[in-house]
Parts: structure tokens; sequence; C-alpha cells
């Protein structure tokens, strides 16, 4: 065991995401801690491979069932994120967590020296305050609101739980169990499950994070016209309206580094790390920080009118069929997203 560890999540729909993560942190990283994937509902075939790289595995049990009331728009795989807050992980000095959708350019080492915990603020125009994380489906849900109002200034910035670093001297013994509190007792108005949850657990206590370590390259791309080579983030995360899609999508623009990250999958070998294939001055760092944090500052009326055009013009009808065949042709429903993720 090391004293750092990096961690990934995914289902049996996600594991060539996972593997993909995975090697873009090896060959570009150099990342020298401990690899682990937290697997919810991923056969134990499927999961060999991992345990033959070295890279552990912490199976997930479901915190929720598809059986009960969905809570937000996320998949209830991602609520597997919770476990992180438990006193398991403290034999492991500090955590970094890094979602499935993401591409990793360079070093994180400077990511296993938080104190605290730490996570880049939301920049896009839908959800950029904490007010943007919850959502009214009926009158009813004003008391929820009022509480909620009571406690936190809602319109304080809101932060993306797709990259989160921490130190896990911050993980008490009832952390998960109050996470899990928190999600059933404003299941009503949640928007994103955990990422609120996890929102409104850390609300006042939360470090800001370098944007460069979660850049979002729809808007820097849309925006200043540069190509994906171009982007000089350390974490690509296509978390919001990507034109092209997700980067396993052939249409993407990122897809050709994608599948060259996946095709190296197989060849890598924790034991004896690479060589970080960007290392960010802190100057640097903090330049493109400042640059990130003013495009979208100088752009949000354009950009959101783009991602609700987009989104209503892709989505409204996808969205409408994917329904459907979940509640009347599961089997369907199940295949359709393999497929999806096959390349």
């Amino acid at each position: 065991m090391k004293k750092n560890i990096l961690v990934t999540l995914a289902d049996r729909n996600y594991i060539k995401q996972a593997q993909q993560l995975f090697s873009s942190v090896y060959w570009n990283a150099g990342w020298k801690g401990d690899y682990m994937l937290l697997a919810y509902d991923i056969p134990e075939n499927d999961l060999m491979w991992f345990r033959d790289k070295g890279i552990l595995v912490r199976e997930c049990e479901p915190i929720l069932t598809e059986s009960e009331t969905r809570i937000g728009h996320a998949p209830l795989t991602t609520l597997s994120k919770f476990y992180l807050f438990t006193p398991e992980f403290r034999k492991w000095k500090n955590i970094v967590f890094l979602d499935g959708d993401i591409i990793v350019r360079g070093a994180l080492d400077t990511l296993a020296d938080t104190k605290g915990f730490a996570a880049a603020r939301i920049l896009n125009m839908l959800r950029t305050s904490l007010k943007g994380q919850f959502q009214d489906r009926n009158r009813s849900n004003k008391r929820l609101f009022k509480e909620l109002e009571s406690k936190c200034n809602l319109r304080r910035p809101a932060f993306n739980s797709g990259v989160m670093v921490f130190n896990t001297d911050i993980i008490s013994e009832n952390d998960f169990q109050n996470l899990k509190n928190i999600l059933l007792y404003f299941k009503e108005i949640l928007f994103i499950s955990e990422e609120t949850v996890l929102n409104i657990h850390f609300y006042g206590k939360w470090q800001e994070l370098s944007q460069v370590y979660n850049v979002c390259p729809s808007y820097e791309m849309y925006h200043s016209g540069c190509a994906s080579g171009d982007l000089k983030g350390i974490i690509l995360h296509t978390y919001s309206c990507f034109p092209g899609g997700k980067p396993w999508y052939p249409t993407s623009p990122l897809n050709v580094e994608w599948k060259s990250n996946l095709d190296k999958a197989d060849l890598i070998d924790i034991a004896n790390p690479q060589i970080p294939e960007i290392i960010l001055s802190e100057r640097e760092e903090a330049q493109y920080d400042f640059y990130l944090k003013n495009l979208h500052k100088n752009n949000p009326y354009k950009f959101y009118h783009y991602k609700i055009r987009n989104f209503y013009k892709y989505n409204k009808y996808t969205l409408l069929a994917a329904a459907f065949l979940k509640n009347n042709y599961p089997k369907i429903y199940q295949l359709q997203r393999k497929l999806r993720n096959v390349s």
C-alpha cells in the first residue's frame, strides 16, 4: 500500500472508460500512488483485468435500488462515490477521485498535497451557484428550500464532483451515513444526486481547485476556436454539453486521443511509473486558471443559449425513447446502453 491513491468509478457499461482513464493517468501523469476502481455491478471476469494490472477493486453495494424513487438526474452508480468517505480509506493519506469521462494529460502530484477537501468550481451558466444544484418539482418543496436557505447561502459557488481531492484526515465515522441522510432528506429537490449531496455536506468547508484540473473542453473549444490538441489543461473533463459527444464517441474531437490511451491500457505496469508528459509550473497553472475563468465570465449568455438549444435539439426525443425502452423493454434498454459504449 502506498501513501496516496487515485480512484475512479464504473459499472459494467463503463469498463472501457475506466481502462482509458487509468491508462491516461499511467502514461501521461506518471502517478506513483495506488490505483483503485470503485466497481458497481461489474462481473468478476471483467474485474480480473483490473486485478491483474495491480489495480485495487472495491466492489460497492447499491446505496439505492432501481425499484426506489429515482433521485436527481445522475445514474445510481454515481452514489458509490460516498464510499470514499468511509473509515477504510484512512489507510491512505490523500485521495484523488476522477470521473470516467476524463482524459488526463499531465502530472497530478500537486493534488496529492491537498489539505482538507478541494474541487473545481462549476463555471457553466446552468448551475454555477449552489441554487443551481436543486430543482423544484412542486410547491410542497418550498419547506425544503426554506430550510436550505436558512443554513446555506445558495448564491455561493458550487463545485463539480467529477474531480475531488482530499486528505483522509477529514473522514469521520459518520460521514457515509450523513451523506445518505442528506440524499434521502432532500431527494425531492436534488438536481444531480451525488454532486448536490456532496455540495451540501461540504458547504463552507471546500477549497477551490484550479480549473487546470477540471477543464471543460466544450466551452474553451467553442469560444476560442482552438483545437483539442491546443488545450493546456492537465485534466479534460467532458461533464458539460460537448459538441460531438463524450470522448469515446467517434464524432468527438477527443476520440483519437481517447482511443490511443485505451489502446495502450494493456501495456500499463503500475509498478514502474512513467515520466509525466506535462508538468505545469505554479505560474503556468495560475495563468491558465485565470484564462479559463475569464473565458466563462465574459461569454455566459452565448454559451447558455448554445447549451439549451443543443440539449433540446439532440436530447429531447432520445431521453423519451430511453425512458420508454427502460419501462417496457428493459433487456433492449440494457443492450443499447452496452452497445453505446463499445466504440
